[in-house]
């Protein structure tokens, strides 16, 4: 029984995010991402308990943001150019000191889409540029210092490609995302993530990834392993000009969203390689 049903058992009248809910809802979302609405009426003090044991309140805000709080559930929407995905994980806080992280971030990002999802979860999306992330961590650490609030952030950067599955990804790892770091990139949670899983789940996982691959991708990402993610030495390994090799790697990157030349993206495509080869 997965989140959502559990929930149903408790909530009948609950409506998926994804249904075509009509009538007057109020919204939650559960720890793990799941959108979920309720007939807006008054809940007994046993259920709002109950409700507060799996989900916080969705932010119902301006039509904007509605639109994209829609939106990052929306398998059909594409970035037809590159995108940076910041899911965001703070602490309760009350309510004066969240506006002020909000205004804090808006004001460092004027760029960026700023997506309040409730008072623990927000989405930031950017198009170039992006900010500098070890600047965004500092800021992480200020807020946390002034604002008395903790906030940790799963990002992933993609040439193009679906919102939507970037942030289911991101909902997925986000539990893990609470250590003494501020920033997290997803390659990295979803690393751990797969090693603690059964062959079943990884396998789930990784293998619409894996279908992108083809047998000669497969050698040359395990020669570029072999070589250290050294560009040089492996084109030459593969008797493959350097530019050659650049422009198949960029190839990768734009169909998966992972540039094996960065260390945390070369880890986790060795170990999906690695995983399928033992599975």
């Amino acid at each position: 029984m997965n989140t959502f049903d559990r929930i149903k058992s408790i909530f009948p009248t609950a409506v998926h995010r994804s249904e075509d809910a009509s009538g007057d809802l109020d919204w939650f979302e559960t720890q793990d991402g799941i959108l979920f609405g309720l007939p807006a009426f008054e809940l007994s003090e046993r259920e709002q308990k109950l409700l507060a044991m799996w989900a916080t309140p969705i932010l119902q805000s301006d039509p904007h943001q509605r639109k994209w709080q829609a939106t990052l559930q929306d398998e059909t929407f594409r970035f037809e150019q590159p995108f940076r995905l910041i899911s965001l994980s703070l602490q309760e806080a009350e309510e004066e000191s969240f506006e002020s992280f909000v205004n804090i971030v808006r004001d460092f990002m004027p760029h960026a889409k700023v997506i309040l999802m409730s008072t623990r979860h927000i989405e930031l999306i950017e198009q170039s540029p992006f900010v500098d992330l070890q600047e965004f961590e500092d800021v992480l650490r200020a807020i946390a210092s002034d604002c008395f609030i903790e906030a940790h952030a799963v990002y992933s950067e993609r040439p193009q490609g679906s919102l939507a599955h970037v942030y289911r990804q991101h909902q997925l790892l986000m539990p893990y995302a609470h250590m003494s770091t501020k920033t997290y990139p997803a390659s990295q949670l979803l690393y751990h993530y797969l090693l603690q899983q059964d062959s079943k789940e990884r396998m789930h996982l990784t293998a619409p990834l894996m279908q992108m691959l083809d047998l000669s991708t497969i050698e040359l990402l395990e020669a570029l392993f072999r070589h250290s993610l050294n560009v040089s030495h492996t084109a030459k390994a593969l008797f493959m000009h350097r530019n050659t090799l650049n422009y198949r790697l960029d190839r990768l990157f734009e169909t998966t969203g992972y540039d094996a030349r960065t260390f945390y993206d070369a880890s986790l495509l060795q170990l999906m390689v690695m995983l399928h080869k033992s599975d």
